[in-house]
């Protein structure tokens, strides 16, 4: 075992380096951290509570009595409870915020009860953290500074930690992979195997503090790993693009040639009109509304693809006819609505085709091509009753 000055220079060092991988991580992923959406502040506050874990594990573990290294007077124990209370926030708000990068990065979006729910979860979390610096349950810095952890706290601790950090990220991803079939293809692993080694060696040798280097060190590669995927994102709706399809056609053919799915095909009726009439930022925001509305519907049923220009492609994990009805019903009306509350000056409807699809039977060139031809009938029809569209 080492002994207690060593364990300080351990912990700065061990500290400083998982900063240092932070920091190159917020550097590497600036584009996406600067970003609105559900993954980017997710990526932001990934990066940050790690931050301030490093920061203040350094701090309380310096100014710690059981040290001997700082004296001790009432000053230093408010900022041992305030670092150690600091230090549990940021653990809870990572291990939520793992699980809401991850299935919007699977899903384009987080649906909103589940940010609801974690936000609650959270919350207690907080008052309870509070709570324990007047009645300690959780953790304590008695009259000589020592830090404490309670049997009650530590199991309450685990209990949150590994349901939000573990449980709840792997069934997701895992339900997510099941209903997307052969969709996703995501390296989770790359972020539990570095964070769980931390983990461990910091359990088996005390005074290393490993844990958070580990965590630094996955969120590194699950960033490389989605920056990777970032080439297979179109850039205006964030849908998967044409690349996308041609890596999952070679999956499919090599590991799934028996798979069965349904495949559509979509289009924007009177897309030209909409730019030749509103402007072309009008045109992109016609489209970044269809790709919300038809991730919104597709969910984790399957993947929603931006083919090319105003043309979509869905390959859903669904075979029944029935079902494939429902969601072709439920785009339609979809698109009906957005039209009744007037949240543009045009309007979207679109022409579908749509085939079940079976690689044991057909090559995915003959499928697209199927799906193509059934939509252009129904864009047929469409323009019959509605002459003014532009094709």
């Amino acid at each position: 075992m080492f002994s207690d000055s060593i364990n300080i220079v351990e912990i700065i060092i061990a500290d400083s380096l998982g900063l240092l991988i932070l920091f190159i991580c917020a550097f590497g992923s600036m584009y996406r951290v600067k970003s609105k959406t559900a993954e980017g502040r997710s990526v932001l506050i990934l990066i940050i509570s790690l931050s301030l874990c490093c920061i203040f594990e350094t701090l309380v573990s310096f100014i710690d009595g059981n040290n001997g290294i700082v004296p001790q007077n009432d000053f230093t124990r408010f900022v041992n409870i305030f670092g150690n209370t600091i230090t549990y926030i940021g653990n809870i708000l990572m291990s939520a915020c793992w699980g809401v990068f991850l299935i919007a990065h699977l899903n384009g979006f987080v649906k909103k009860r589940r940010l609801i729910i974690l936000s609650c979860v959270f919350g207690v979390y907080v008052i309870a953290l509070i709570v324990n610096c007047f009645v300690p349950f959780i953790f304590e810095v008695d009259s000589s500074g020592v830090y404490h952890r309670k049997d009650i706290g530590f199991i309450f601790n685990v209990l949150v930690a590994v349901s939000l950090f573990v449980i709840d990220p792997i069934i997701s991803f895992i339900r997510i992979k099941r209903k997307g079939g052969l969709l996703k293809f995501f390296p989770i692993w790359l972020f539990y195997i570095p964070a769980i080694t931390g983990i461990i060696v910091q359990v088996l040798y005390y005074g290393i503090c490993s844990i958070y280097v580990g965590l630094a060190l996955g969120l590194c590669g699950i960033l490389m790993a989605s920056q990777n995927d970032m080439i297979f994102r179109d850039k205006l709706t964030s849908l998967y693009n044409r690349y996308y399809l041609d890596r999952l056609r070679e999956r499919m053919v090599g590991r799934h040639g028996n798979a069965t799915f349904t495949a559509m095909m979509l289009d924007l009726n009177g897309f030209k009109q909409i730019n030749d009439n509103f402007g072309h930022q009008a045109g992109d925001d016609a489209l970044v509304t269809t790709a919300n509305i038809l991730r919104g519907i597709v969910g984790s049923l399957g993947t929603v693809i931006r083919y090319a220009g105003d043309e979509f492609v869905i390959i859903l994990n669904v075979n029944s006819e029935e079902e494939v009805f429902t969601k072709v019903n439920q785009i339609r009306q979809e698109f009906n609505a957005f039209n009744e509350k007037h949240l543009a000056p045009y309007t979207l409807y679109v022409s579908i085709g749509y085939t079940k699809a079976s690689l044991k039977n057909s090559t995915i060139d003959e499928i697209m091509n199927e799906i193509d031809q059934k939509m252009y009938a129904d864009k047929m029809r469409q323009h019959e009753l509605h002459p003014e569209w532009d094709r």
